[in-house]
């Protein structure tokens, strides 16, 4: 079987940029751009503007407020707009909403976006990544995987390297096939990480067998693509193993154009992100961006939305 024909989540061909006017909004800007690099893809970057609200005293409600608020934003958006290469499609638009994340999750569904990407807040362990409260709701409940750009993330794109981390729990099938999809639709490299931590008995991995793995946790057929990426060297496999998360990750080498992708935890609603525990640590610890998938993303709409060769390509 050939990588092209496992079931896989049709794409859309949306990447929304949670977008802001500060320096991590800029790095979120800087991500979409990367990712969208000669891809035929659209960025959709997306400012929220405080709903009406005549009870909040951060945003009053007075007459003229709106337009005043909604010009400056509008010119912010035009700002980002100029920042985007001529060769990548790219529309703006402002949305309403009481919260940040709510709105972003909202615009998300409504445009059928195959990804969601915001920055950090400066600051955090080793000056990458700290959540900020929108960042941090957002990657406990989207309903769409959250790619998070790390503290002044300037890489100009393609996109290099997918490393995918997976483990011995459920959730393994949705994060390889999404390792397997992406890697596949840009013809670029796939590494596949076992994190093994001996001091989490959860977290004992297996080892390289990334298609024990998947007939274990998941089915034949995406273990059989896997394999046949593996055998191609289209794929590799390695064992990141330590103590701890530190420990384990350090052992691992980071390309400049590398992205990391992570499965949500076990408690995750399906249909739903939820960052776990240990996504959380490494999240802390990973110099290139992360994206986490929601529980059962690759799987949502796959009798109908099977993408065929030729569909659309993020």
């Amino acid at each position: 079987m050939s990588p092209s024909d496992f079931p896989r989540r049709g794409t859309s061909g949306c990447i929304i940029v949670g977008y802001v006017a500060t320096d991590f909004g800029k790095d979120a800007l800087h991500l979409g751009i990367a990712l969208a690099k000669e891809r035929n893809v659209r960025l959709e970057i997306v400012m929220v503007a405080p709903a009406h609200n005549s009870f909040s005293g951060v945003y009053p409600h007075d007459r003229g407020y709106d337009s005043i608020l909604e010009e400056q934003i509008a010119g912010w958006l035009e700002e980002a707009l100029a920042l985007v290469p001529e060769d990548i499609k790219a529309t703006a638009r402002i949305v309403p909403g009481e919260s940040e994340a709510a709105a972003l999750s909202a615009a998300a569904e409504e445009l059928g976006a195959d990804l969601l990407v915001v920055g950090a807040r400066k600051g955090g362990l080793l000056g990458r990544f700290q959540m900020g409260s929108a960042v941090n709701v957002l990657l406990h409940s989207a309903p769409v995987p959250v790619a998070l750009a790390p503290r002044g993330y300037s890489h100009p794109g393609p996109i290099s390297r997918v490393t995918t981390f997976f483990g011995p729990r459920q959730g393994t099938s949705d994060v390889i096939a999404i390792g397997l999809d992406r890697a596949r639709r840009r013809g670029i490299p796939l590494r596949l990480v076992s994190l093994v931590l001996s001091g989490e008995s959860d977290m004992q991995g297996l080892g390289t067998d990334v298609p024990s793995a998947l007939n274990a946790y998941a089915n034949r057929k995406l273990a059989d693509s896997a394999q046949h990426m593996l055998d191609a060297g289209h794929a590799t496999t390695e064992v990141a193993s330590g103590k701890d998360v530190a420990a384990a990750l350090e052992k691992l080498d980071w390309e400049d154009g590398e992205i990391a992708v992570v499965g949500s935890s076990r408690m995750a609603v399906p249909g739903r992100l939820f960052l776990g525990t240990t996504a959380s640590r490494m999240l802390r610890l990973i110099p290139v961006p992360m994206v986490v998938v929601p529980a059962g993303y690759m799987q949502a709409g796959e009798e109908n939305n099977l993408l065929p060769k030729g569909g659309k390509n993020t």
